[in-house]
């Protein structure tokens, strides 16, 4: 009846006065624009309808027009000084199109839009309003339409109501949905967009429609529970989902005991308590950053730091037992040290908006090439083309002389969590995730945790008085040893350059390998100087100079799949193959994660996960993190990560799999079979 009432209101303005509604005639819909008022004041409102009448079977679209559609598309012509508010759209309903489901409208819809007039219209002439709009109409087939529209408003002191038109307004307000009254909280996590909402009786059927278009999936269900006077909505996310900002705007439609309501709902991202995280969700992740540090001294990402380590604690060993102490002590407060500030750094720039994750100082073009530098450095130290002092301790004693190695104990720290931290080892996605989003001190109390579990091993080596037992008697061997600890360490350095030229490309390479040059050339006039005051300040300059390349990187336009063949992550390519039904597998990865470049050659590539990835027609995305890239930083926050590697498998139906580390082929399968099995 509402339909029928709004559709003779619209036939009546055949007889309405010229200024108060300009109506177009389309193939498959009758549609106005009508003017609430007879005119407007200077400077004052007026709200204009659009209002359709669509033919039976036919629809148009919401603002968020869901699985598939266009949204009206509205071009306003004012005059100077004029201007033009959003489209208020009535409540819309569920539209299902096969398997998709779209958001839209039927029957007689109304849809409002403010204008304001100037402010120096003169009262007793006419404010002329155009309007070029276009809409997409739907059936079972799709069909653009359009319409020309012209309004001449009076200007007067004061306007009054064109009653003719008021039951259209009343009912178009009427179909809007109302604000929200009460609090609303969302929360991202796992794929899932989880709304928290004040509960409103216990509604039959409620659904959320949000305002941004690839939030959700509209087409999956939405499963709806009740606490105390609170309700939880758990949405499946769709492509946008990672890229959300600090609110979600959409309209939440109940159905209770037969009677429909819709509101306006603006929820706030759930923010952390500011309160101490609970005892024992915290100290989980306390001990599992513990242990995952130790874990560290295990993964790839570390083995260049393990050798440098065996050559100190060789000499340490059979040598001064006191200085080994001190020296386990001083790698210890190195590791501690340096997981602070990049841990404060971190937190700071979350706080401050930023989307950076763990390891973002590997995304530095920059940090890259001093990484290979310092290692460049000490493996000529190691091989015996520059000395200084007596010590087999690493970077400190390839740079910086200090008494009996301490100064090089400490740097060896430092370098031991630049090379480690970015990557994410066992135990290590879920307490870095929380630490991005608790409370700062307890997300900083989560990186300490990780350092101390990195460094306990070999301070607790440093303190065994047995180790000297366990290592062969001091002769030539030691300095032959120390010599063969130069390849490992010149392959670290290697590594990083081609990191480096990831970033960078070809160019930024050929600056990295002139800096190395520089840095050769800086050892061997500190060998050439012996000492002497000449040699120290020409090797100043010389390491001076090393820097100019450094300073004349840029990274690469763009950084795509390193993997011939692979897909670059897109989250709309994701939802979109996803919809299709296609099974998705996501690597999230980065040039500078050496456990990532591990697993691509041992898991990822063996002839058993290719086999199974084509048999079930998995597409491989690789997410490329190796610069920054703040639609990836995003994307591993939702499944609450913070760091790569991860491995996340979309099945052909149900939920994301995040995949265990360290990764294998049995779990790799395992996560395939799951998918099959669901679907």
């Amino acid at each position: 009846m509402r339909t029928l009432f709004l559709f003779l209101a619209i036939l009546a303005f055949g007889a309405a006065p010229a200024h108060a509604a300009s109506s177009v005639t389309t193939e498959h819909a009758r549609t106005s624009l009508i003017a609430e008022m007879t005119g407007v004041a200077p400077g004052g409102k007026i709200t204009l309808a659009f209002a359709q009448r669509l033919q039976p079977g036919w629809h148009v679209y919401w603002k968020n027009p869901g699985d598939s559609g266009l949204p009206l598309d509205f071009k306003w012509i004012l005059p100077d000084g004029a201007s033009a508010g959003t489209i208020d759209y009535p409540a819309p309903h569920r539209i299902p199109i096969g398997p998709l489901v779209n958001f839209g409208h039927e029957g007689a819809p109304v849809f409002l839009t403010g204008i304001t007039a100037p402010a120096d219209a003169v009262i007793g002439e006419t404010m002329a309003i155009g309007l070029e709009a276009t809409w997409l109409i739907c059936a079972e087939i799709c069909v653009p339409e359009s319409g020309s529209f012209s309004l001449a408003v009076p200007v007067v002191a004061a306007p009054e109501t064109n009653t003719s038109a008021a039951s259209i307004f009343a009912s178009a307000r009427a179909a809007m949905p109302v604000a929200f009254d009460g609090k609303a909280f969302f929360s991202v996590g796992g794929g899932k967009l989880t709304l928290d909402l004040p509960a409103r009786d216990v509604a039959d059927d409620v659904y959320f429609f949000p305002a941004g278009e690839n939030i959700s999936e509209p087409a999956a269900p939405q499963l709806m529970r009740h606490k105390g006077d609170r309700m939880t909505l758990t949405i499946n996310g769709g492509a946008s989902l990672a890229s959300l900002g600090d609110i979600v705007e959409g309209v939440v439609a109940l159905q209770t005991n037969g009677v429909a309501a819709a509101y306006d709902v603006t929820a706030q991202r759930r923010a952390p308590s500011n309160d101490a995280a609970p005892a024992g969700p915290l100290a989980g992740f306390l001990l599992a950053a513990f242990l995952g540090g130790a874990l560290l001294n295990l993964m790839p990402c570390v083995f260049p730091i393990l050798f440098v380590k065996a050559a100190s604690m060789a000499k340490s060993a059979n040598s001064d037992k006191g200085a080994m102490r001190r020296h386990g002590v001083l790698y210890g407060l190195g590791v501690v040290a340096t997981f602070a500030a990049l841990a404060g750094l971190l937190l700071a720039l979350r706080a401050g908006g930023q989307e950076v994750g763990w390891g973002f100082h590997m995304q530095s073009p920059a940090i890259v090439a001093l990484s290979a530098y310092v290692l460049f450095a000490v493996g000529l130290n190691f091989s015996g083309a520059f000395h200084v002092g007596s010590s087999l301790q690493n970077v400190g004693s390839g740079l910086v002389a200090g008494k009996d190695g301490d100064v090089a104990a400490l740097m060896t720290g430092v370098l031991a969590v630049f090379v480690a931290a970015p990557c994410v080892g066992p135990f290590l996605t879920a307490p870095i995730g929380a630490a991005a989003v608790l409370p700062p001190v307890a997300g900083f109390a989560i990186f300490i945790a990780m350092a101390l579990g990195l460094a306990a091993p070999y301070v607790a080596l440093s303190f065994a008085p047995g180790i000297a037992r366990l290592l062969p008697k001091p002769g030539p061997w030691m300095e032959r040893f120390r010599q063969a600890l130069s390849f490992p360490v010149f392959a670290a350095a290697a590594y990083f350059l081609w990191v480096l030229s990831a970033q960078t490309g070809g160019r930024g390479l050929a600056l990295g390998l002139a800096g190395l040059i520089i840095v050769a050339l800086a050892a061997r006039i500190w060998e050439w100087g012996r000492g002497a005051r000449w040699g120290k300040v020409s090797t100043a300059l010389a390491l001076g100079l090393a820097l100019v390349p450094v300073a004349m990187l840029r990274p690469a336009e763009a950084c795509v799949a390193a993997v011939s063949g692979k897909i670059a992550f897109d989250p709309a390519d994701v939802a979109q193959r996803r919809a299709a039904g296609q099974p998705v597998f996501v690597d999230f990865t980065a040039a500078w994660c050496v456990t990532c470049q591990v697993n691509k050659l041992t898991v990822l590539s063996s002839p058993k996960i290719k086999a199974a990835f084509e048999a079930s027609d998995v597409a491989f995305v690789t997410a490329d993190w190796t610069s920054r890239n703040p639609v990836i930083e995003q994307a591993l926050a939702s499944f609450g990560a913070n760091g790569v590697p991860l491995y996340v498998y979309y099945p052909p139906a149900g939920d994301a799999v995040i995949l265990d580390q360290p990764l294998s082929e049995r779990g790799v399968l395992a996560a395939l079979a799951i998918g099959r099995s669901v679907n």
